[in-house]
């Protein structure tokens, strides 16, 4: 496994469920030119910006679009991985299924080491939820390389349930907004890594995560985390 494989997957846990709430497809930057950037600093210092285009509405929640960028992934002062992303979103019924390019005209389900569908970006119900509600823990298993079938090209990452608190006033990085905080526990296993040639033990990551909904703008704006007892941010910075 590649460390900059296996540092780009703390990202996707940033990018939520794969289950896209009624609204998805009207949120702001779903169009023709829309984009989003995140910014990150701390322990795991996470970014993205993204580009939306080829956006096709067949009315109600069902469209798709086609998102393209590049992440930037960097742990405990690491060199940074920059891995590109090229996805085909699309939406129906409520779900959200992300695709890319096969090599042979058509498309194939996400297995790499950068997954979309967990973009906390489409975790949450757009502008319906409540202080007290629960969202279910959830496992997932990332195949960081698609050739391989080995255990040891895979990332498995544990979110415990997420609790809504009280709606509050919260500064983000485009300004103030009421949001939700949403609150969860985040367990990325251990596993191995080459760098430079060396191979390298990653140890465990626990964190205490909280997702700041906002209504508003019917998206996640801010998401912070302590990892191991040091903080990390990742901001909205740029909404187009």
């Amino acid at each position: 496994m590649k460390l900059n494989a296996w540092m780009a997957a703390p990202l996707l846990v940033m990018l939520g469920l794969s289950s896209a709430q009624a609204g998805l497809c009207d949120v702001p930057f779903m169009r023709d030119g829309g984009q989003i950037q995140l910014t990150g600093s701390g322990f795991l210092a996470l970014g993205a910006d993204l580009a939306f285009s080829d956006v096709k509405k067949q009315g109600g929640d069902q469209c798709q679009a086609r998102v393209q960028g590049k992440a930037s992934v960097a742990l405990a002062g690491l060199p940074a991985s920059k891995p590109n992303i090229d996805y085909v979103m699309t939406v129906r019924e409520g779900r959200t299924r992300f695709q890319r390019d096969d090599g042979r005209g058509g498309l194939e389900a996400v297995q790499g080491s950068f997954d979309l569908r967990l973009l906390g970006l489409f975790s949450y119900e757009h502008g319906g939820l409540q202080e007290g509600q629960t969202f279910p823990r959830q496992d997932f298993q990332i195949n960081l390389d698609k050739r391989s079938q080995s255990n040891a090209n895979v990332l498995r990452i544990h979110t415990g349930a997420k609790t809504v608190g009280a709606q509050q006033s919260v500064q983000t990085a485009l300004g103030n907004y009421q949001c939700w905080p949403i609150r969860y526990q985040r367990e990325i296993e251990p596993t191995q890594a080459s760098f430079s040639g060396i191979s390298l033990p990653i140890p465990g990551i626990n964190s205490q995560v909280t997702d700041w909904y906002c209504p508003d703008v019917q998206m996640v704006m801010k998401q912070e985390s302590i990892q191991n007892g040091v903080p990390s941010t990742v901001d909205v910075t740029q909404l187009k």
